[in-house]
C-alpha cells in the first residue's frame, strides 16, 4: 500500500485539535504543559490558547503555582461551547443523545424504530426526535456541530447497504437523506466503530489498544490502536460474527460450527429459552419483543433459574472464546463489552468471560487481558455516535494531516 504525504495546510488544524483534544482530556493544564505534552513550541501554543478561548472552545480557569517563575494560567473546554447529537439505530429502538464538548450527556431519547418496510418511517421519526432534543436543551442550532450516526452495517461511503435486520432498506444513502432533511452535517459510521469511538473519546481516554465487542441485535467488534479507532478498507472493519464460540455448535449457513451470529444472537438465546420452557412463546421476527425477552431471560439468569443461566452462559463462554482470539492476533490488554443488550447480559458474562478470555491468552506469561463492561452504561451507542462528531471536531488524527486518496 502506497503512503501518502502529509498536507501541509492542515497542519495548523491539527495542531488546534491536538491542543483542545488535551485541554479536555486535561481539565486545568497550563500553556507551559501543553508546550511539553505536543512537542509544539510556546509561542505556538500561546497563538492556538488565543483563538481557541476567541472561538468560545476553552476558557482561562486561574492561575496554578509552577515550580519555578510565576503562576501559570490554566484552561478548560468551555462544556457548553458545541454540541453534537448522537443516533444509534438498532432493529429494536432508536436512542439519542446530546452531547456536549466535555463530553458529557446532557439529554437523551429513545422511540421504538418503525417496522414498516424501507426507510422512510424511520427517516421522518429520527427529525422529530433530533429537533425536539435540540430544542428542548434551548441549544442554537450554530452551536449543534452535527449527527453522528450509529447504524447497522454494511456501510459504504454516505449509505448503509442491505442490513440484514431492518427489513427493506437496500442501499439507503443514509448521511444525504438526513443531511437535506435537517440541515445539519452529518457523520455516518458501523455501530461497532461508533461504539470504539465513543468508548475512546467519551470514556475518559484511559484506553489506547482494546477491542470493543459489541452485543446489540448483531454482534460485532470495533477495534482500536494506538489511540486511533482502525476502520478496515471499505470501512467495515469488525464483522466477527463467523468467528466460531464453539466448535461443536450448530452448522451456520456459512459452512462453520457454532459461529456468534447464530448462536450469541438474542433471538437464539430467547428461542432456546422458549423451546425450554423458561420463556413463554416471543413473536422472533418483533425486534423490540425479543429485547425484552431477553431481558427477562437474563433476569432469571441472575436469580438463580439453572435453566436460564446455562442458556446465557453458554453465549458467554462463546463470546468468552472470540474475545480471546481477538486478544491473540492484536496482541490487546483489554476487552471492553457493550452495545444494546449489555445491561442485561453484563451480571453473567463479567462471571463467566474473563477467565476464559484470560485462559486463552497466548502471551499469557507476557501480558495479562482485562475484560470490563463498557463506561457509556446503555445509551454507549449513541453516545459513541454523538462522538463521532465530536472526535472529528476536538481530536487529533493522523488522518487529518493525510493527502486524500
Amino acid at each position: 500500500m502506497e503512503r501518502r504525504g502529509s498536507n501541509l495546510p492542515r497542519v495548523g488544524d491539527y495542531n488546534q485539535l491536538l491542543v483542545l483534544d488535551l485541554v479536555r482530556r486535561s481539565p486545568n493544564i497550563s500553556r507551559v504543559e501543553l508546550s511539553q505534552r505536543t512537542g509544539l513550541t510556546a509561542q505556538t501554543v500561546s497563538n492556538i490558547c488565543r483563538r481557541l478561548v476567541g472561538a468560545g472552545l476553552i476558557e482561562e480557569t486561574g492561575r496554578k503555582e509552577a515550580d519555578t517563575g510565576a503562576r501559570r494560567t490554566v484552561f478548560q473546554v468551555v462544556a457548553r461551547g458545541q454540541y453534537s447529537v448522537g443516533l444509534h439505530i438498532d432493529p429494536a429502538r432508536m436512542t439519542l443523545v446530546l452531547m456536549n464538548l466535555a463530553g458529557e450527556v446532557e439529554d437523551h431519547t429513545s422511540i421504538a424504530t418503525p417496522t414498516t418496510d424501507g426507510p422512510d418511517d424511520a427517516l421522518e421519526a429520527i427529525v422529530d426526535a433530533v429537533g425536539d432534543l435540540v430544542r428542548r436543551g434551548g441549544i442554537p442550532l450554530p452551536r449543534v456541530s452535527g449527527l453522528g450516526v450509529s447504524t447497522p452495517g454494511p456501510v459504504m461511503a454516505d449509505s448503509v447497504v442491505g442490513p440484514p435486520n431492518l427489513r427493506g432498506w437496500g442501499v439507503v444513502r443514509l448521511r444525504e437523506e438526513l443531511e437535506n432533511r435537517m440541515g445539519l452535517p452529518v457523520v455516518l459510521e458501523k455501530d461497532t466503530i461508533a461504539a470504539a469511538t465513543g468508548e475512546l473519546w467519551a470514556g475518559g481516554g484511559a484506553l489506547s489498544d482494546f477491542a470493543f465487542i459489541y452485543l446489540g441485535t448483531g454482534i460485532g467488534a470495533g477495534i482500536v490502536l494506538d489511540g486511533e479507532v482502525k476502520r478496515g478498507s471499505s470501512d467495515n472493519l469488525g464483522e466477527i460474527g463467523h468467528l466460531s464460540g464453539d466448535p461443536d455448535g450448530p452448522r451456520c449457513p456459512c459452512g462453520g460450527r457454532g459461529c456468534i451470529a447464530i448462536t450469541c444472537a438474542p433471538v437464539h438465546l430467547v428461542s432456546a429459552a422458549v423451546d425450554a420452557g423458561t420463556l413463554p412463546p416471543v413473536d422472533l421476527d418483533d425486534f423490540l419483543s425479543v429485547e425484552t425477552a431477553l431481558g427477562r431471560l437474563c433476569a432469571l439468569a441472575d436469580g438463580g433459574d439453572q435453566t436460564a443461566a446455562a442458556i446465557v452462559g453458554k453465549s458467554a463462554s462463546a463470546i468468552a472464546r472470540v474475545a480471546g482470539n481477538l486478544a491473540n492476533i492484536l496482541d490487546l490488554g483489554t476487552i471492553v463489552l457493550g452495545g444494546p443488550n449489555w445491561p442485561a447480559l453484563a451480571g453473567t458474562y463479567l462471571r463467566v468471560i474473563p477467565s476464559i478470555t484470560a485462559s486463552l491468552l497466548t502471551v499469557g506469561e507476557v501480558h495479562t487481558v482485562d475484560v470490563r463492561g463498557t463506561t457509556l452504561g446503555e445509551n454507549g451507542g449513541a453516545i459513541g455516535a454523538a462522538s463521532l462528531v465530536m472526535s472529528s471536531v476536538a481530536s487529533a488524527r493522523s488522518d487529518h494531516l493525510l493527502l486524500p486518496r
